[in-house]
């Protein structure tokens, strides 16, 4: 094959994993994270060949390496000096960073790069934020996650494309890549940490070479197995969705919430699996718990880091912690009618005087001369009581609450109005106590509709 074919070869495979319009003159503007080693050497140059295509660069030092981390930097600054390209270079305490997170450094690289290339989509506005990752390092990723225990999202490797971030390589061996740098003279830096024994995926890096060395079909054999697992992988995210759809009451994402039948998860086969699949991805692992909870009392709840799941009756409601935990000690004051309509409050309420001219469906009507301002927006606190309307005597909330079967996610987001003097004037969008209610001695009527 001459040379000028084999660059083509490259080229276009290169070319195929960015979007061009034809009509279009404008560059699409990438940023290439190169670590100075062959793979991101040869992407690089690659990636310089391509006309339609403005690139910079990132470089990361993980000040990991004393002296030769500081050389692999002054090598790539040169290098992008000599073609004019735009280079950023963030020096990192990655050691630092390991100790304070308890993490290990190959985390702790790892977190500190995505978080830093991530911002730098952000601030520069680039396409992509290409990466050298090629098919060799799919396949140790395939190796570690079998080892580690994984479904089949584990074993697909690398992806190619994540959102913004994108690996043109996917497809090229190693071997491939070094041909190409040994034909086109492209110079590169060696990292010794890649041959330290004490990484896992060094240690799978050495058997796999064995393999590679007398099998000629073994990186053919993978690819069309792990090419399997993703057209395997589609057909079941495309079946889980549609079971999230029909297991669905209601669903949105700000806040988030999720009510889910409990009946429709029960009949669900294999049920493990199905409660595997829909709930990890909010934190739920345990699989028995979740079991358990499908048949379990009113109140009972699961809770993960960021998530819990209610039982309400005969349904999950899943939300984060935060939608339940905003309420509890926000209070709003109100200190007149007049200003009520330039507040933000965390409900849509407005208020009537002489409401005895408006439409009264779905307003509440009480007595005027008996509301004492400032009042007070919050939700409910142990202790709380009221006269309901329409009914002898006081009640404690909290019973009121359980009589109208109000599941936890209710009471925390039930808003109260309350009189200056700590009277329960209203339990909004629900009952007024009955000190407040209009008689035929009320000269005013204020009416408060949701």
């Amino acid at each position: 094959m001459k040379k000028i074919s084999y660059n083509h070869f490259y080229l276009d495979k290169i070319k195929k994993c960015f979007s061009f319009n034809p009509l279009q003159k404008k560059k699409i503007k990438i940023c290439v994270a190169v670590s100075g080693g062959l793979d991101s050497m040869v992407l690089l140059n690659l990636l310089l060949d391509i006309p339609e295509i403005e690139s910079e660069v990132a470089h990361c030092n993980f000040s990991l390496r004393d002296k030769e981390s500081n050389e692999d930097e002054i090598f790539i600054n040169n290098f992008c000096d000599k073609k004019n390209v735009i280079c950023h270079i963030k020096k990192f305490d990655t050691l630092g960073f390991s100790k304070k997170h308890k993490l290990s450094i190959q985390m702790s690289a790892r977190k500190l790069r995505y978080a830093w290339f991530t911002e730098l989509l952000k601030r520069n506005s680039y396409e992509y934020m290409v990466l050298g990752h090629h098919f060799d390092d799919s396949i140790e990723t395939f190796f570690m996650n079998v080892f580690r225990g994984t479904g089949i999202k584990g074993l697909l490797g690398i992806p190619k494309k994540n959102e913004k971030f994108i690996r043109p390589l996917s497809d090229f061996t190693k071997k491939e890549i070094l041909h190409y740098a040994k034909i086109k003279n492209i110079k590169w830096r060696l990292d010794r940490s890649n041959q330290e024994i004490k990484y896992l995926r060094n240690k799978i890096r050495s058997v796999l070479s064995t393999f590679y060395s007398f099998s000629f079909s073994f990186h053919n054999g993978l690819k069309k197995t792990i090419n399997h697992l993703y057209d395997e992988s589609v057909l079941i995210e495309k079946k889980i969705e549609e079971v999230r759809q029909e297991i669905t009451i209601e669903k949105k994402d700000y806040p988030f919430f999720w009510k889910i039948e409990c009946k429709k998860i029960k009949k669900l086969q294999p049920l493990s699996f199905y409660l595997f699949k829909l709930f990890s991805p909010y934190g739920f692992n345990d699989i028995n718990s979740m079991k358990h909870l499908i048949d379990a009392q009113s109140g009972k709840q699961l809770i993960s880091k960021i998530y819990r799941i209610i039982k309400s009756r005969n349904v999950w409601i899943l939300i984060s912690h935060q939608l339940l935990s905003e309420n509890k000690n926000n209070t709003y004051i109100i200190p007149n009618l007049k200003i009520v309509k330039k507040m933000f409050l965390p409900v849509n309420i407005k208020f009537f005087l002489n409401a005895e001219k408006e439409n009264k469906k779905n307003m509440f009507l009480m007595d005027f001369d008996k509301i004492q301002f400032p009042l007070l927006l919050r939700t409910w606190r142990r202790g709380d009581f009221f006269y309901p309307f329409k009914m002898k005597g006081k009640k404690k909330l909290s019973k009121y609450y359980k009589e109208k079967k109000f599941s936890l996610l209710e009471k925390e987001h039930t808003w109260l109005l309350i009189n200056k003097n700590g009277y329960i004037v209203l339990i909004i969008g629900n009952r007024l106590d009955d000190r407040f209610k209009v008689t035929k001695n009320t000269k005013k009527i204020l009416g408060i509709k949701i």
